[in-house]
Protein backbone atom coordinates (compact mmCIF):
# COMPACT_ATOMS: atom_id res chain seq x y z
CA UNK A 1 0.00 0.00 0.00
CA UNK A 2 3.06 2.43 0.95
CA UNK A 3 4.71 1.56 -2.54
CA UNK A 4 1.59 2.60 -4.27
CA UNK A 5 0.98 6.05 -2.49
CA UNK A 6 4.35 6.96 -3.16
CA UNK A 7 4.32 5.95 -6.63
CA UNK A 8 1.21 7.89 -6.87
CA UNK A 9 3.23 11.37 -5.18
CA UNK A 10 5.98 10.46 -8.03
CA UNK A 11 3.58 10.31 -10.86
CA UNK A 12 2.01 13.41 -9.61
CA UNK A 13 5.18 15.29 -9.48
CA UNK A 14 6.20 13.99 -12.77
CA UNK A 15 3.07 16.02 -14.81
CA UNK A 16 3.35 18.82 -12.71
CA UNK A 17 7.18 19.27 -13.41
CA UNK A 18 6.04 19.10 -17.31
CA UNK A 19 3.04 21.20 -17.19
CA UNK A 20 5.29 23.89 -14.78
CA UNK A 21 6.02 27.30 -16.37
CA UNK A 22 8.54 28.34 -13.57
CA UNK A 23 12.12 26.60 -13.66
CA UNK A 24 12.25 27.13 -10.15
CA UNK A 25 8.90 24.80 -9.59
CA UNK A 26 10.09 22.05 -12.07
CA UNK A 27 13.27 21.99 -10.60
CA UNK A 28 11.27 21.52 -7.11
CA UNK A 29 9.33 18.57 -8.71
CA UNK A 30 12.28 17.19 -10.22
CA UNK A 31 13.67 17.14 -6.30
CA UNK A 32 10.34 15.10 -5.32
CA UNK A 33 10.70 12.70 -8.29
CA UNK A 34 13.84 11.81 -6.74
CA UNK A 35 13.77 11.39 -3.09
CA UNK A 36 10.78 9.46 -4.09
CA UNK A 37 12.54 6.97 -6.00
CA UNK A 38 14.99 6.07 -3.39
CA UNK A 39 11.95 4.95 -1.52
CA UNK A 40 10.36 2.96 -4.01
CA UNK A 41 13.71 1.43 -4.04
CA UNK A 42 14.19 0.46 -0.42
CA UNK A 43 11.18 -0.43 -0.44
CA UNK A 44 10.85 -2.84 -2.93
CA UNK A 45 14.30 -4.74 -3.15
CA UNK A 46 14.05 -6.02 0.52
CA UNK A 47 17.16 -7.31 0.77
CA UNK A 48 20.69 -5.36 2.29
CA UNK A 49 21.61 -5.33 -1.12
CA UNK A 50 18.56 -3.35 -1.69
CA UNK A 51 19.27 -0.85 1.46
CA UNK A 52 22.55 0.01 0.07
CA UNK A 53 21.24 0.80 -3.40
CA UNK A 54 18.44 3.26 -1.92
CA UNK A 55 21.21 4.59 0.82
CA UNK A 56 23.43 5.43 -2.47
CA UNK A 57 20.82 6.86 -4.18
CA UNK A 58 19.45 9.10 -1.43
CA UNK A 59 22.96 10.03 -1.04
CA UNK A 60 22.97 11.06 -4.63
CA UNK A 61 19.36 12.18 -4.23
CA UNK A 62 20.79 15.18 -1.53
CA UNK A 63 23.72 15.79 -3.60
CA UNK A 64 21.02 16.60 -6.21
CA UNK A 65 18.82 18.97 -4.23
CA UNK A 66 21.98 20.98 -3.34
CA UNK A 67 22.37 21.59 -6.79
CA UNK A 68 18.73 22.40 -7.29
CA UNK A 69 18.82 25.01 -4.45
CA UNK A 70 22.69 26.49 -5.53
CA UNK A 71 20.80 27.07 -9.00
CA UNK A 72 17.23 28.28 -7.17
CA UNK A 73 19.57 30.99 -5.92
CA UNK A 74 21.46 31.79 -8.79
CA UNK A 75 18.04 31.80 -11.12
CA UNK A 76 16.91 34.54 -8.26
CA UNK A 77 20.08 37.09 -8.73
CA UNK A 78 19.98 36.47 -12.89
CA UNK A 79 19.16 39.43 -14.92
CA UNK A 80 17.34 38.83 -18.07
CA UNK A 81 17.92 41.27 -20.83
CA UNK A 82 15.02 41.48 -23.48
CA UNK A 83 15.68 41.86 -26.62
Amino acid sequence: MIMEIVGIIILFAAVRMLLAQDRTERMVYLNVIGFGMSALIALYIQTSFGAIIAITYFVMSTLSSNAIAYSIGRVKDEIILDE
